[in-house]
Protein backbone atom coordinates (compact mmCIF):
# COMPACT_ATOMS: atom_id res chain seq x y z
CA UNK A 1 0.00 0.00 0.00
CA UNK A 2 1.41 3.39 -0.96
CA UNK A 3 1.38 6.30 1.48
CA UNK A 4 -0.81 8.28 -0.94
CA UNK A 5 -3.35 5.44 -1.10
CA UNK A 6 -3.65 5.42 2.68
CA UNK A 7 -4.33 9.13 2.97
CA UNK A 8 -6.89 9.04 0.17
CA UNK A 9 -8.78 6.35 2.07
CA UNK A 10 -8.95 7.96 5.50
CA UNK A 11 -8.12 11.64 5.36
CA UNK A 12 -11.75 12.55 4.73
CA UNK A 13 -12.82 10.81 7.92
CA UNK A 14 -10.19 12.64 9.92
CA UNK A 15 -11.06 15.97 8.40
CA UNK A 16 -14.56 15.69 9.79
CA UNK A 17 -13.51 15.08 13.39
CA UNK A 18 -13.97 18.72 14.43
CA UNK A 19 -17.67 18.34 13.65
CA UNK A 20 -17.92 15.94 16.57
CA UNK A 21 -16.04 17.91 19.17
CA UNK A 22 -16.34 21.64 18.45
CA UNK A 23 -19.56 22.05 20.42
CA UNK A 24 -19.70 22.42 24.17
CA UNK A 25 -22.60 19.98 24.38
CA UNK A 26 -22.14 16.67 26.15
CA UNK A 27 -22.37 13.57 24.01
CA UNK A 28 -25.42 11.48 24.83
CA UNK A 29 -23.51 8.24 25.43
CA UNK A 30 -20.82 9.72 27.65
CA UNK A 31 -23.35 11.68 29.68
CA UNK A 32 -25.37 8.53 30.23
CA UNK A 33 -22.43 6.36 31.23
CA UNK A 34 -23.55 3.02 32.65
CA UNK A 35 -21.65 0.62 34.90
CA UNK A 36 -22.22 -3.13 34.79
CA UNK A 37 -21.16 -5.71 37.33
CA UNK A 38 -19.70 -5.70 40.83
CA UNK A 39 -16.75 -3.30 40.94
CA UNK A 40 -13.28 -4.83 40.67
CA UNK A 41 -9.85 -3.47 39.74
CA UNK A 42 -10.43 -4.41 36.11
CA UNK A 43 -12.82 -2.67 33.79
CA UNK A 44 -13.54 -2.42 30.09
CA UNK A 45 -14.70 1.02 29.01
CA UNK A 46 -16.49 1.44 25.69
CA UNK A 47 -14.73 4.17 23.69
CA UNK A 48 -16.74 3.91 20.50
CA UNK A 49 -19.57 1.95 18.91
CA UNK A 50 -19.82 3.08 15.27
CA UNK A 51 -18.74 1.25 12.12
CA UNK A 52 -15.48 2.37 10.52
CA UNK A 53 -16.97 5.53 8.97
CA UNK A 54 -18.29 6.89 12.27
CA UNK A 55 -21.54 8.77 12.86
CA UNK A 56 -22.23 11.09 11.16
CA UNK A 57 -20.45 9.58 8.20
CA UNK A 58 -18.63 11.85 5.77
CA UNK A 59 -20.76 12.89 2.81
CA UNK A 60 -23.93 11.23 4.08
CA UNK A 61 -27.20 12.98 4.91
CA UNK A 62 -29.37 10.03 5.84
CA UNK A 63 -31.76 10.38 8.75
CA UNK A 64 -29.23 9.17 11.31
CA UNK A 65 -26.39 11.35 10.01
CA UNK A 66 -28.59 14.45 9.86
CA UNK A 67 -29.75 13.90 13.43
CA UNK A 68 -26.14 13.44 14.60
CA UNK A 69 -25.05 16.65 12.85
CA UNK A 70 -27.91 18.65 14.32
CA UNK A 71 -27.43 17.27 17.83
CA UNK A 72 -24.00 15.91 18.73
CA UNK A 73 -25.49 13.80 21.51
CA UNK A 74 -26.46 11.36 18.76
CA UNK A 75 -22.99 11.15 17.18
CA UNK A 76 -20.84 8.08 17.79
CA UNK A 77 -17.12 7.44 17.78
CA UNK A 78 -15.70 4.45 15.93
CA UNK A 79 -15.75 1.09 17.72
CA UNK A 80 -13.02 0.67 20.32
CA UNK A 81 -12.48 -0.42 23.92
CA UNK A 82 -10.19 0.60 26.75
CA UNK A 83 -9.03 -2.27 28.95
CA UNK A 84 -8.07 -0.77 32.30
CA UNK A 85 -6.23 -2.04 35.37
CA UNK A 86 -7.24 0.44 38.07
CA UNK A 87 -4.66 -0.79 40.58
CA UNK A 88 -1.72 -0.79 38.16
CA UNK A 89 -2.91 2.51 36.62
CA UNK A 90 -2.51 1.05 33.15
CA UNK A 91 -4.77 1.05 30.13
CA UNK A 92 -4.76 -0.75 26.81
CA UNK A 93 -6.62 0.16 23.62
CA UNK A 94 -8.47 -2.50 21.64
CA UNK A 95 -8.44 -1.20 18.05
CA UNK A 96 -6.74 2.08 17.22
CA UNK A 97 -9.39 4.06 15.35
CA UNK A 98 -9.29 7.39 13.46
CA UNK A 99 -10.93 8.80 16.64
CA UNK A 100 -7.97 7.75 18.79
CA UNK A 101 -7.12 11.27 20.01
CA UNK A 102 -10.43 11.74 21.78
CA UNK A 103 -10.63 8.10 22.85
CA UNK A 104 -7.18 8.29 24.46
CA UNK A 105 -8.34 11.28 26.51
CA UNK A 106 -11.39 9.34 27.71
CA UNK A 107 -9.25 6.39 28.87
CA UNK A 108 -6.60 8.63 30.42
CA UNK A 109 -9.18 10.69 32.30
CA UNK A 110 -10.80 7.52 33.67
CA UNK A 111 -7.51 6.76 35.41
CA UNK A 112 -7.29 10.37 36.67
CA UNK A 113 -3.80 10.63 35.21
CA UNK A 114 -4.22 13.86 33.28
CA UNK A 115 -1.52 16.25 34.44
CA UNK A 116 0.04 19.25 32.77
CA UNK A 117 3.15 18.30 30.83
CA UNK A 118 2.48 14.57 31.00
CA UNK A 119 2.31 12.49 27.83
CA UNK A 120 -0.54 10.08 27.27
CA UNK A 121 -0.07 6.77 25.50
CA UNK A 122 -1.50 3.36 26.31
CA UNK A 123 0.57 0.51 27.68
CA UNK A 124 -0.36 -1.47 24.62
CA UNK A 125 -2.72 -1.77 21.66
CA UNK A 126 -4.63 -4.84 20.52
CA UNK A 127 -5.70 -5.01 16.87
CA UNK A 128 -8.50 -7.04 15.30
CA UNK A 129 -7.75 -6.42 11.59
CA UNK A 130 -6.72 -3.96 8.88
CA UNK A 131 -9.95 -2.20 7.92
CA UNK A 132 -9.67 1.57 8.28
CA UNK A 133 -11.68 1.93 11.48
CA UNK A 134 -9.57 -0.55 13.42
CA UNK A 135 -5.90 0.32 12.98
CA UNK A 136 -5.35 3.69 11.26
CA UNK A 137 -5.18 5.52 14.60
CA UNK A 138 -1.70 4.04 14.96
CA UNK A 139 -0.44 6.97 12.88
CA UNK A 140 -0.86 9.30 15.86
CA UNK A 141 1.77 7.33 17.76
CA UNK A 142 4.35 8.15 15.11
CA UNK A 143 7.11 10.69 14.56
CA UNK A 144 4.69 13.46 13.52
CA UNK A 145 2.60 13.19 16.70
CA UNK A 146 3.19 11.68 20.16
CA UNK A 147 6.20 9.61 18.95
CA UNK A 148 5.96 6.70 21.37
CA UNK A 149 8.92 4.41 22.04
CA UNK A 150 8.45 0.68 21.50
CA UNK A 151 4.76 0.76 22.40
CA UNK A 152 3.51 -2.82 22.24
CA UNK A 153 1.07 -3.65 19.46
CA UNK A 154 -0.52 -7.09 19.80
CA UNK A 155 -1.75 -8.57 16.52
CA UNK A 156 -1.77 -11.60 14.26
CA UNK A 157 1.17 -12.71 12.14
CA UNK A 158 -0.52 -11.43 8.96
CA UNK A 159 -1.20 -8.07 10.58
CA UNK A 160 2.46 -7.82 11.62
CA UNK A 161 3.57 -8.46 8.04
CA UNK A 162 1.11 -5.85 6.76
CA UNK A 163 2.31 -3.17 9.18
CA UNK A 164 5.99 -3.97 8.67
CA UNK A 165 5.77 -4.08 4.88
CA UNK A 166 3.61 -1.06 4.06
CA UNK A 167 4.10 2.65 4.62
CA UNK A 168 3.39 4.69 6.61
CA UNK A 169 3.12 1.88 9.18
CA UNK A 170 6.58 0.53 8.39
CA UNK A 171 8.01 3.85 9.59
CA UNK A 172 6.47 3.22 13.01
CA UNK A 173 8.38 -0.06 13.11
CA UNK A 174 11.61 1.36 11.70
CA UNK A 175 11.70 4.30 14.11
CA UNK A 176 10.69 1.99 16.99
CA UNK A 177 7.55 3.94 17.77
CA UNK A 178 5.88 0.56 18.08
CA UNK A 179 7.08 -2.94 18.90
CA UNK A 180 4.91 -5.65 17.37
CA UNK A 181 4.05 -8.73 19.41
CA UNK A 182 2.76 -11.61 17.31
CA UNK A 183 -0.11 -13.36 19.02
CA UNK A 184 -0.51 -17.11 19.24
CA UNK A 185 -4.09 -17.96 18.40
CA UNK A 186 -6.15 -19.59 21.13
CA UNK A 187 -3.36 -18.88 23.65
CA UNK A 188 -4.01 -16.74 26.72
CA UNK A 189 -1.77 -13.69 27.05
CA UNK A 190 -1.23 -11.75 30.28
CA UNK A 191 -1.48 -7.95 30.08
CA UNK A 192 -1.22 -7.34 33.84
CA UNK A 193 -1.44 -9.65 36.87
CA UNK A 194 -5.24 -9.11 36.73
CA UNK A 195 -5.97 -8.98 33.00
CA UNK A 196 -5.49 -11.51 30.25
CA UNK A 197 -6.90 -12.00 26.78
CA UNK A 198 -7.26 -14.83 24.30
CA UNK A 199 -7.30 -14.12 20.54
CA UNK A 200 -9.13 -16.26 17.98
CA UNK A 201 -9.83 -16.10 14.25
CA UNK A 202 -13.20 -15.09 12.84
CA UNK A 203 -14.24 -15.11 9.16
CA UNK A 204 -14.43 -11.64 7.59
CA UNK A 205 -13.32 -9.80 4.44
CA UNK A 206 -9.58 -10.34 4.77
CA UNK A 207 -8.21 -8.12 1.98
CA UNK A 208 -5.01 -7.27 3.86
CA UNK A 209 -4.98 -9.37 7.04
CA UNK A 210 -6.99 -11.95 8.89
CA UNK A 211 -9.51 -10.90 11.55
CA UNK A 212 -9.42 -11.59 15.28
CA UNK A 213 -11.93 -11.62 18.07
CA UNK A 214 -10.96 -11.53 21.74
CA UNK A 215 -11.97 -12.95 25.10
CA UNK A 216 -10.91 -10.51 27.82
CA UNK A 217 -10.58 -11.98 31.32
CA UNK A 218 -10.42 -10.04 34.57
CA UNK A 219 -10.50 -10.89 38.24
CA UNK A 220 -14.02 -12.35 38.24
CA UNK A 221 -15.61 -12.13 34.79
CA UNK A 222 -15.03 -12.48 31.05
CA UNK A 223 -15.99 -10.33 28.07
CA UNK A 224 -16.36 -11.59 24.49
CA UNK A 225 -15.56 -9.04 21.76
CA UNK A 226 -16.45 -9.75 18.12
CA UNK A 227 -17.09 -6.43 16.34
CA UNK A 228 -16.65 -7.82 12.80
CA UNK A 229 -17.63 -11.22 11.40
CA UNK A 230 -18.95 -12.50 8.07
CA UNK A 231 -21.84 -14.37 9.69
CA UNK A 232 -22.43 -16.58 12.69
CA UNK A 233 -22.92 -19.60 10.40
CA UNK A 234 -19.56 -19.02 8.71
CA UNK A 235 -17.73 -19.21 12.06
CA UNK A 236 -16.23 -22.57 12.97
CA UNK A 237 -17.35 -21.99 16.57
CA UNK A 238 -20.87 -21.81 17.96
CA UNK A 239 -21.68 -18.20 18.84
CA UNK A 240 -24.30 -19.53 21.25
CA UNK A 241 -21.76 -21.52 23.22
CA UNK A 242 -19.06 -18.86 23.05
CA UNK A 243 -21.48 -16.22 24.32
CA UNK A 244 -22.61 -18.49 27.16
CA UNK A 245 -19.00 -18.80 28.35
CA UNK A 246 -18.76 -15.04 28.94
CA UNK A 247 -20.47 -12.65 31.32
CA UNK A 248 -20.63 -9.87 28.74
CA UNK A 249 -20.65 -10.08 24.93
CA UNK A 250 -20.12 -7.12 22.60
CA UNK A 251 -21.04 -8.39 19.16
CA UNK A 252 -21.19 -7.27 15.54
CA UNK A 253 -24.34 -5.20 15.12
CA UNK A 254 -23.34 -3.38 11.93
CA UNK A 255 -26.75 -3.70 10.27
CA UNK A 256 -30.16 -4.21 11.82
CA UNK A 257 -31.71 -5.59 8.63
CA UNK A 258 -31.22 -5.89 4.87
CA UNK A 259 -33.28 -2.79 4.06
CA UNK A 260 -30.64 -0.30 5.25
CA UNK A 261 -28.49 0.03 2.13
CA UNK A 262 -30.73 -0.04 -0.96
CA UNK A 263 -28.73 -0.74 -4.09
CA UNK A 264 -25.87 -2.40 -2.18
CA UNK A 265 -25.32 -6.16 -1.99
CA UNK A 266 -24.95 -6.64 1.76
CA UNK A 267 -23.76 -10.22 1.29
CA UNK A 268 -20.55 -8.78 -0.19
CA UNK A 269 -20.11 -6.44 2.79
CA UNK A 270 -20.64 -9.35 5.14
CA UNK A 271 -22.06 -8.88 8.62
CA UNK A 272 -24.82 -10.74 10.54
CA UNK A 273 -28.01 -8.73 10.83
CA UNK A 274 -29.09 -7.84 14.35
CA UNK A 275 -32.47 -9.40 13.55
CA UNK A 276 -30.67 -12.69 12.84
CA UNK A 277 -28.63 -12.42 16.05
CA UNK A 278 -31.80 -11.85 18.10
CA UNK A 279 -33.08 -15.23 16.90
CA UNK A 280 -29.75 -17.05 17.12
CA UNK A 281 -29.04 -15.88 20.69
CA UNK A 282 -32.63 -15.82 21.95
CA UNK A 283 -32.10 -18.57 24.53
CA UNK A 284 -28.86 -17.06 25.83
CA UNK A 285 -30.54 -13.70 26.40
CA UNK A 286 -33.49 -15.35 28.15
CA UNK A 287 -31.16 -17.29 30.48
CA UNK A 288 -29.90 -13.93 31.73
CA UNK A 289 -26.34 -14.93 32.66
CA UNK A 290 -24.68 -13.15 29.73
CA UNK A 291 -25.35 -9.50 28.95
CA UNK A 292 -25.36 -9.10 25.16
CA UNK A 293 -24.81 -5.74 23.48
CA UNK A 294 -24.45 -4.84 19.81
CA UNK A 295 -21.64 -2.56 18.64
CA UNK A 296 -19.94 -1.46 15.39
CA UNK A 297 -23.19 0.13 14.18
CA UNK A 298 -23.30 1.39 10.60
CA UNK A 299 -24.56 4.96 10.16
CA UNK A 300 -27.69 3.56 8.48
CA UNK A 301 -28.59 1.21 11.33
CA UNK A 302 -32.27 1.41 12.27
CA UNK A 303 -31.37 0.68 15.90
CA UNK A 304 -29.63 4.07 16.16
CA UNK A 305 -33.03 5.72 16.64
CA UNK A 306 -33.53 5.52 20.43
CA UNK A 307 -37.31 5.80 20.02
CA UNK A 308 -37.63 3.53 17.00
CA UNK A 309 -39.18 0.09 16.64
CA UNK A 310 -35.81 -1.60 16.05
CA UNK A 311 -34.40 -0.38 19.37
CA UNK A 312 -37.63 -1.34 21.10
CA UNK A 313 -37.47 -4.88 19.74
CA UNK A 314 -33.84 -5.31 20.77
CA UNK A 315 -34.45 -4.19 24.34
CA UNK A 316 -37.72 -6.10 24.75
CA UNK A 317 -35.88 -9.31 23.82
CA UNK A 318 -33.25 -8.77 26.50
CA UNK A 319 -30.41 -7.37 24.38
CA UNK A 320 -28.82 -3.92 24.36
CA UNK A 321 -27.08 -1.38 22.16
CA UNK A 322 -23.60 -0.49 23.42
CA UNK A 323 -22.92 3.19 24.07
CA UNK A 324 -19.74 5.17 24.59
CA UNK A 325 -18.89 5.49 28.25
CA UNK A 326 -20.33 2.13 29.31
CA UNK A 327 -18.14 0.31 31.81
CA UNK A 328 -17.99 -3.41 32.46
CA UNK A 329 -16.13 -4.56 35.57
CA UNK A 330 -14.41 -7.89 35.05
Amino acid sequence: MKRRDFFNSCLGGLAGMNIFFSSGKHRLSLKDSKKEGEETNVLVKVLGTAQDGGLPQIGCYCKNCLRAREDQRFSRLISSLAIIDLEEKKYFILDATPDIRTQSDIAFNRLALRKQGRKNSPHGVLLTHAHIGHYTGLMFYGYEAVSTHKMLVHCSSRMKSFLSGNGPWSQLVRLENISIHTLSLEKEFLLTPRISFTPFLVPHRNEYTDTLGFIISGEKRKLLYVPDIQSWKAWSRSVVEETRKSDVALLDGTFYSSEELPGRDLSKIGHPFIKTSLKTLKNVAEEGKTKIYFTHLNHTNLALDPGGEARKEIEEKGFGIASEGMEFFL
